[in-house]
């Protein structure tokens, strides 16, 4: 909008907001359009597109003929001694400018690199610390033994039955993670290198199946994880414990003994009955100060198991909300993950707006 109509608005008490413009890069073809529209006030390289295809579409060039280089050189140099004089003065006049431009951009290159040491290096080494404390990772305990891979394949055959299966998969890849080493990796000058394997160089030595779905399976560790959270429990105590008991199995199923990570045991009996179900595991005993809490971890899981809908999905949002209640954005905002707060897959905000919205 041109000045004097913006003066004119808001003189009748018209509101003129003005935008901020994006900056523009700088380049060679930019110098030059600059050049000639600001020095020797030629019409734009845009404005003669649009008049010459106007005039081609309609036949006729009625309104301001665009000032060009070719009209401007003709008009002012008449004889050859001016159309020398005038070439000579353009190409100083354009020299200047370039190397003007071209001495602010090398100005600006130098002012960013003496203020590097004081400002980015100063950044770097504070983001670096916080990275060295958020990648420490405590050594983590659990009263379970190491689950064996035939467990955890059991366990990933029957995940998607219930919930409360993709918890017990989840515990056992917590208990798993007790028994490997994924410590950090540092160098003589104690700087952060690398970190060891963990489950996934376990996985990829010795059970190249579960390696295949590592990404999908890892997927429950991180819900078991957030179940305890929600629950309020901490280690040693496993997520599957305050998980209510499995329904006894069948005499002659193999599949619950290798959930609950148990051999089965024959059970001798006298000559005509047949023998009898394995004997449940007995729990291990519960370190001081872990047992107080644990009914009410195990009431709250009660609870949200209540709230879920048997899907996985909903069980995901069940934890979101038990973590974070205000994490469903308002109507026509997207999801921020705040400070402090863990992250929710994008499906799971999508799962409780459209909830929210039914």
């Amino acid at each position: 909008m041109r000045k004097a109509v913006e003066e004119y608005l808001e003189d009748h008490g018209c509101r003129v907001v003005r935008q901020p413009t994006a900056p523009v890069p700088v380049t060679l073809e930019s110098l030059f359009d600059g050049f000639l529209v600001h020095v020797l006030r030629l019409d734009s390289e845009g404005y003669r597109r649009a008049f010459w295809c106007e005039a081609y579409r309609n036949g006729h060039t009625i309104g301001h003929v665009p000032h060009t280089f070719e009209a401007f050189f003709r008009r002012n140099a008449r004889t050859f001694e001016e159309k020398v004089s005038l070439l000579l003065a353009v190409a100083a006049l354009f020299g200047v400018y370039t190397v003007a431009t071209l001495l602010y951009r090398r100005l600006s290159f130098l002012v960013r690199r003496l203020r590097r040491p004081t400002y980015y290096e100063r950044e770097r080494e504070r983001r670096q610390k916080l990275a060295t404390a958020r990648r420490e990772v405590r050594k983590h305990h659990t009263l379970n033994p190491q689950p064996t891979f035939d467990t955890i394949r059991a366990a990933i055959r029957t995940v998607r039955n219930s919930p409360e299966s993709a918890l017990r998969l989840g515990s056992l890849l917590e208990d798993l993670e007790c028994f490997v080493d994924n410590t950090l990796i540092h160098d003589s000058q104690g700087q952060i290198v690398g970190r060891r394997g963990g489950i996934k160089r376990l996985f990829q030595r010795e059970a190249p199946d579960l390696f295949a779905k590592y990404s999908t399976i890892m997927r429950y560790k991180a819900i078991a994880k957030r179940f305890r959270q929600a629950c309020g429990s901490s280690e040693p105590v496993p997520p599957a414990m305050l998980l209510p008991a499995p329904e006894a199995a069948c005499p002659d199923s193999a599949i619950q003994p290798a959930l609950a990570g148990q051999t089965p045991t024959a059970v001798t009996g006298t000559v005509g009955t047949s023998p009898g179900p394995a004997p449940a595991p007995v729990p291990p005993p519960l370190p001081a100060g872990v047992a107080e809490g644990l009914a009410r971890a195990r009431s709250v899981a009660r609870e949200i198991l209540a709230e879920c809908e048997g899907t996985l999905i909903s069980l995901e949002a069940a934890l979101t909300l038990r973590l974070d209640p205000d994490c469903i954005p308002a109507n026509g905002e997207t999801y921020v993950q705040k400070p402090g707060r863990p992250r929710i897959p994008r499906k799971v905000i999508s799962w409780l707006v459209r909830r929210r919205v039914a």
